[in-house]
C-alpha cells in the first residue's frame, strides 16, 4: 500500500494556490461593496456638514451681508445675543468670521466675497470695540478683501456698524474718561466707507454693555431687529 504522502493527487483533490472558493469570494466582494457604500455615505455626510459649517447658505435674493467678529467668542454674552437676531434677520446673509475661519487670517476668498458684494445693498459689521478699534479678524478681512484699492462693488452700498463697549455712555463723551465719542472712535471705518463710496450710517452702539442683564439684552435684541428690518439706506 502506498504511503499517503505518495498518493498522487488530481486537480479536484488540491486547489491552486492562487484560487479562492467561489462562495467565499462572492461573500468577500459583497462585504467590500457594502463597506465601500457606507464609507462613501459617511464621507459625503461629513463633507456636507463641513461645507455647511464653513458658511451660510446663500439663496441669491439677500440684500444685507452681516459680518460678525469677536476675538473671544466663548466669553461673549451680549454679542451672542445679538447674533441670534442677526442670524434670523430676513433678507440677510450672516457670517461669523471666527466660526468660519478660526484663527486663519489669510484664508479669505477675495473673488467670492467681492462677488457677494454685487448682490447686497448693505453690509453690517458687528463687533465689540477691541482696544478702541476693530477686532483683529475683522481688520484682517478688510486687509485681504478690500486689499489695496477700493472695491468697486461697494460703491453705493450702506455700511452699518453694530458695536458694543465695556465703557458706559459717560466715558464716551468729550469731557468723559476717554475724551472721545463712539462716533469718533469709529472714524477709521467712516473714512473707509467714504473712500470706497459707501454710505456710512449712524452706528448702532450699545455702550456699557458688559453689565447688561436679561432685560437689557432683550432691549438690545429688539433695537437690532428693528434696524435690520429697515430697508438699506442710500446717500
Amino acid at each position: 500500500m502506498p504511503r499517503k504522502s505518495d498518493t498522487p493527487t488530481t486537480p479536484s483533490d488540491q486547489a491552486s494556490p492562487n484560487s479562492l472558493d467561489r462562495r467565499s469570494l462572492v461573500k468577500a466582494g459583497a462585504g467590500l461593496a457594502l463597506g465601500s457604500a457606507f464609507t462613501s455615505m459617511a464621507t459625503s455626510e461629513k463633507a456636507q456638514a463641513q461645507t455647511q459649517a464653513k458658511g451660510p447658505v446663500i439663496r441669491g435674493d439677500e440684500h444685507t451681508l452681516i459680518l460678525a467678529s469677536h476675538p473671544y467668542p466663548e466669553r461673549s454674552v451680549v454679542n451672542k445675543a445679538l447674533w441670534e437676531v442677526a442670524e434670523q434677520a430676513e433678507g440677510s446673509i450672516f457670517k461669523n468670521l471666527e466660526s468660519i475661519h478660526g484663527d486663519d487670517m489669510w484664508g479669505f476668498d477675495r473673488a467670492a466675497e467681492r462677488k457677494l458684494y454685487q448682490q447686497v445693498d448693505r453690509i453690517v459689521m458687528m463687533f465689540p470695540i477691541h482696544w478702541f478699534n476693530l477686532t483683529p479678524m475683522l481688520k484682517a478681512y478688510m486687509n485681504e478683501i478690500w486689499w489695496i484699492g477700493a472695491p468697486s462693488e461697494l460703491r453705493g452700498v450702506e455700511l452699518l456698524v453694530v458695536t458694543t463697549t465695556a465703557g458706559g455712555p459717560d466715558a464716551y463723551q468729550p469731557d468723559g474718561r476717554l475724551g472721545f465719542t463712539i462716533e469718533q472712535v469709529l472714524t477709521p471705518l467712516q473714512a473707509s466707507a467714504r473712500y470706497t463710496g459707501m454710505t456710512f450710517s449712524e452706528p448702532l452702539a450699545f455702550l456699557g454693555a458688559a453689565g447688561a442683564g436679561p432685560d437689557e439684552l432683550t432691549r438690545y435684541q429688539g433695537m437690532l431687529a428693528d434696524r435690520l428690518s429697515e430697508p438699506p439706506r442710500s446717500a
